[in-house]
């Protein structure tokens, strides 16, 4: 409950409850971070997932947990019991389902089911194909858990603004390379309270490694980094208390126009998504082009999502929600209040260099009126600097000028009373206010 913030009986309530209303008697699971969400249980069998691998049913009143057995401590176990969850051998799962009742009802979701459980159904039992029950219910966080991503997000900007001053104070006089910086930052962040691990693969990429989106630099593939070109960097931290994807692109030296113009360009993306405001009802393919116009009237694009939902603790990449376009985009869950998701616009250059923002941004409530009914917008929850130096600032409006200062007097406000003085210094400098803000613009939450 100290970071769950719902007790197990009542999520599974909650599921019970949608399965009465979809007339059905059983439910099977087999997505891991659901099942991990639904009994506030997490494990260590996926890289970078705090998961375990099992299967769940929930039936009316019981519900039937198969993992294997050496993975279920007797304290764990007997609280589990207690909530009506009985544990049996994880190689079980399809001979209970051979032996569901004739005539009874499973629900489960086809893109998430084995062929060898799905022919373990009997016929008798009528089928229901729908994305899983606990899917949308795991994707809005509760109050206690977006109270904990805030406080997450702080340490794990603490962690970052201690390696980018570290990465600056260096490069170039001691031998960097992709690799030992994506070590010197899991360093940063395993100082941090409740750190568990990362979140996935870090991607460092500096030069024309950067336009790869998912590189994965290795110890033969590594450049080693130098005080000029630009360096993308794309990390996240697991902690008991919430899951962080962050990415940032550093200027290692004085940045050309070229590199400055494409930078502001996804920057300016990046405030517009930021700064949306939208009805009730909207999904994220609707606010997909918020994030590109500006490229797409320079005749670029980026070819990935806009952004994913990420877990509170679980996976960094969940559903249902995205921001996204293709064949998929209009079937995804609207944009609810209390959802975490990633804005990440970007361009790349084939072996030139790639550029990158990646904060999370949270649904919130924006405003209420009887003739439009409920808005809502976007809240930033990152907390990072901006490297000042790729930003042509002659290429932003005012009310842009404004997002990014107020988001670095956050940033400053937030971060400060946990780093040194020569931090602190740092930091201010990198957060300094930039430009005049020509408009009288109110900023909504974001």
């Amino acid at each position: 409950m100290r970071f769950a913030g719902k007790k197990r009986e009542d999520k599974l309530e909650a599921v019970r409850s949608e399965m009465r209303a979809k007339k059905v008697d059983y439910h099977l699971i087999t997505s891991l971070d659901d099942i991990a969400w639904l009994y506030n249980i997490r494990g260590n069998d996926v890289n970078y997932n705090p998961v375990g691998i099992c299967y769940t049913i929930v039936g009316k009143t019981k519900a039937y947990l198969f993992i294997s057995e050496e993975k279920v401590d007797n304290k764990l176990k007997t609280s589990l019991e207690a909530a009506g969850i009985v544990i049996y051998p994880y190689n079980t799962v399809a001979e209970f389902l051979s032996n569901l009742p004739d005539e009874s009802t499973l629900l489960f979701s086809p893109d998430k089911t084995s062929l060898w459980l799905y022919e373990s159904i009997p016929g008798e039992v009528k089928k229901k194909e729908e994305i899983h029950i606990t899917t949308p219910l795991k994707s809005v966080k509760n109050e206690t858990e977006t109270a904990l991503i805030r406080s997450t997000m702080v340490k794990d900007g603490v962690a970052m603004v201690k390696f980018l001053k570290w990465l600056e104070e260096n490069v170039g006089k001691m031998e960097i390379t992709e690799v030992t910086a994506a070590d010197k930052l899991r360093e940063f962040r395993a100082e941090q309270q409740h750190f568990a691990g990362e979140s996935f693969g870090t991607i460092a990429g500096y030069q024309g490694h950067g336009a790869i989106v998912h590189y994965s630099a290795t110890e033969e593939s590594a450049y080693t980094l130098r005080p000029e070109g630009i360096f993308l960097l794309d990390s996240g931290g697991q902690y008991l208390d919430g899951t962080t994807d962050i990415t940032r692109t550093i200027a290692l030296g004085e940045p050309d126009d070229e590199q400055k113009r494409d930078f502001t360009l996804v920057l300016k993306g990046h405030i517009a998504l930021a700064r949306a405001v939208f009805p009730e009802g909207t999904r994220g393919y609707q606010l997909e082009g918020l994030a590109r116009q500006y490229l797409w009237s320079y005749a670029m694009n980026y070819g990935h999502g806009t952004g994913h939902g990420v877990g509170f603790f679980l996976n960094v990449h969940e559903g249902p929600q995205s921001i996204g376009s293709g064949a998929t985009a209009s079937k995804v869950s609207v944009l609810q209040p209390g959802m975490l998701t990633s804005n990440e616009p970007g361009v790349y250059h084939k072996d030139k260099y790639g550029i990158r923002t990646e904060n999370l941004i949270l649904t919130v409530p924006h405003s209420e009126n009887e003739a439009f009914g409920k808005f809502y917008c976007f809240e930033t929850v990152t907390l990072c600097p901006i490297d000042l130096r790729l930003i042509d600032t002659d290429m932003l409006s005012g009310e842009e000028v404004t997002w990014l200062n107020d988001y670095h007097r956050r940033v400053n406000e937030k971060l400060s009373p946990y780093l040194n003085p020569p931090e602190q210094e740092w930091l201010s400098e990198k957060t300094r206010a930039i430009g005049r803000d020509q408009t009288a613009w109110v900023p909504a939450k974001g």
